[in-house]
């Protein structure tokens, strides 16, 4: 099903996960996240279930994406990020 397998691993199994440091340094992590199994990626999930894009502190902004793949559900916070090439003051 679109929008619930790892981007990186293609994983199918995920639970959910509070990571304090994602929420302080991103602004658009307010909840839990969903945490891969099989390799520990962590994604924001979206309204619908799905798997709305990759979260980490190092991760290159082209491997995000600002549309649900499931829903098509946008998020402007993470669309405002990308379009700055990552957190302010990054370069």
């Amino acid at each position: 099903m679109t929008g619930n397998t790892c981007d990186e691993c293609g994983g199918i199994t995920f639970r959910y996960q509070n990571d304090s440091i994602l929420k302080r340094k991103l602004p658009f992590v307010k909840g839990s996240l969903l945490l891969c199994e099989k390799c520990g990626a962590k994604y924001l999930p979206c309204d619908c279930g799905a798997l709305f894009t990759r979260v980490h502190l190092t991760i290159d902004v082209e491997g995000m994406r600002s549309e649900c793949p499931k829903c098509g559900k946008k998020n402007p916070e993470i669309e405002a990020f990308i379009q700055r090439g990552g957190p302010e003051g990054y370069q």
